[in-house]
């Protein structure tokens, strides 16, 4: 789904703002342990900042993905 080096994505249950926001939420915090995991330091706040993508599945199931892939750290 991404080309970038580091992703995590999860599936948005409804279209509840709050629930969109709960699963950007939750990529964002595993995407940070990944990158922690992985040696490089990027905060929650360094990940928000770039955003989100969102799409749909062939099965109609709505996600967001949030991405790292390294040249936004400085």
């Amino acid at each position: 789904m991404s080309s970038a080096p580091y992703s995590a994505s999860r599936p948005v249950p409804s279209n509840k703002p709050e629930e969109l926001n709960a699963a950007v939420r939750e990529a964002t915090e595993e995407l940070v342990e990944t990158l922690q995991r992985n040696g490089i330091e990027a905060s929650f706040d360094d990940i928000a900042l770039l955003g989100h993508s969102e799409s749909f599945d062939d099965e109609g199931q709505r996600w967001v993905e949030v991405e790292w892939d390294g040249e936004e750290a400085g």
